[in-house]
C-alpha cells in the first residue's frame, strides 16, 4: 500500500522501487462463458427448477436375504421377475412416519400415501451385470434362479391340517429370490439410503446409487429404460402405447415398451437413459424437474 495515495503497490524485483499495481482484468474464460450447463439451466427455468436442484439416481438393489414377495398365489406363491415400484417407494421413504404401518389389513393406502412421499422410484428389473457390490468390495455374481420352499401347516399336537373359516393356504410352496440377486431402478427426488427393508417380510436389502445428469425433458414417443407403471403417468391412455409387453401383476407393468409422454433424458457419462416422468399431482411432495 502506497504511503501517500493509499493505492495498492508492488515492488520491482531488481531495483526494489515501489510502483502502483494496476487492477487485474479478467478475461472471460469457459467458466464465465455460456456452457452447456447454462443452456440446460435456461431450458429448465420454465419449470421453476434448476439443474443444481435436480436429483435423479440410477440405483442397484442387492438382496441380503431370501427376497420374497407374492405376485400370484394359486397352490404356490411366486414373485414376478420385476419388483413393483410401490414396494420400493415405501422402502426408500422410511423417513416419513405417517406412511409406515405395522398392520394395514387388506386395504391398500396407495392414494393416500403417494402424495406424502419425497422420493419416487420406478419399477425394478433384474440386473444383467455379473458384478455385485458388497460394501466397498465387488464380487462376481450373476442372478440365480428362483428357489422353492415347501410348507405344510400341520398342528403339532393333533398332527392334522387345521381347517379354518378363512381361505388361507395350508399346503404349498413359496418361491423366493436367492440372496445377492440384484435389481436396477431409478429414483427421482433425492438419494435413497443404503440399507432398506423391502416388502411386508421386511427383507434387508442394500441400495447403491449413482447420480445422473439431466440432459433435457422430452415430450413424445420414447423407449423407457425401465418397466413402466401406467398408473403413475399423467393423463395416460391406452392409445399412448406404441408397443410393449404387459406383465400381469398388481399394478400391471409395461416392459420393452415404446410409449408417448413426458420423460427425462439422462446420462451417467457413458449411457443415455430415458425415464418416464411421474404425475406431479399424484406425487405432489416429490421435487420433480
Amino acid at each position: 500500500m502506497h504511503k501517500l495515495c493509499k493505492r495498492p503497490t508492488t515492488h520491482c524485483g531488481v531495483c526494489r522501487q515501489s510502483f502502483h499495481r494496476l487492477p487485474q482484468i479478467r478475461r472471460p474464460g469457459r467458466r464465465e462463458s455460456e456452457t452447456n450447463l447454462d443452456v440446460r439451466r435456461k431450458h429448465l427455468s420454465a419449470s421453476g427448477k434448476t439443474v443444481g436442484e435436480v436429483h435423479i439416481y440410477k440405483c442397484t438393489l442387492v438382496a441380503h436375504d431370501y427376497l420374497f414377495f407374492t405376485t400370484k398365489g394359486f397352490r404356490e406363491t411366486s414373485p414376478s421377475t420385476y419388483i413393483g415400484n410401490y414396494a420400493l417407494i415405501y422402502a426408500i421413504n422410511r423417513h416419513i412416519q405417517t406412511i409406515q404401518r405395522n398392520a394395514s389389513g387388506n386395504k391398500p393406502f396407495y392414494e393416500e400415501d403417494m402424495g406424502k412421499v419425497t422420493l419416487y422410484a420406478t419399477p425394478a428389473t433384474p440386473s444383467k451385470t455379473n458384478i455385485v457390490r458388497l460394501g466397498a468390495e465387488t464380487i462376481r455374481w450373476t442372478n440365480q434362479a428362483i428357489i422353492y420352499f415347501t410348507y405344510n401347516s400341520v398342528n403339532t399336537l393333533s398332527q392334522t391340517t387345521e381347517v379354518t373359516a378363512e381361505n388361507l393356504p395350508q399346503i404349498g410352496k413359496k418361491a423366493k429370490h436367492p440372496p445377492l440377486n440384484s435389481f436396477e431402478f431409478f429414483v427421482i427426488g433425492g438419494e435413497p439410503s443404503g440399507i432398506v427393508r423391502l416388502g411386508k417380510k421386511q427383507v434387508p436389502c442394500r441400495i447403491y446409487s449413482k447420480r445422473l445428469s439431466l440432459e433435457s425433458i422430452g415430450d413424445g414417443v420414447f423407449k423407457p429404460s425401465h418397466p413402466v407403471n401406467p398408473l403413475d403417468l399423467e393423463s395416460f391412455k391406452p392409445a399412448n402405447i406404441q408397443s410393449g409387453e404387459i406383465v400381469l401383476q398388481t399394478p400391471p407393468l409395461l416392459v420393452n415398451s415404446a410409449i408417448r409422454g413426458k420423460h427425462y433424458i439422462c446420462r451417467d457419462g457413458y449411457t443415455e437413459y430415458f425415464i418416464a416422468k411421474p404425475d406431479a399431482r399424484k406425487y405432489a411432495s416429490v421435487n420433480l424437474p
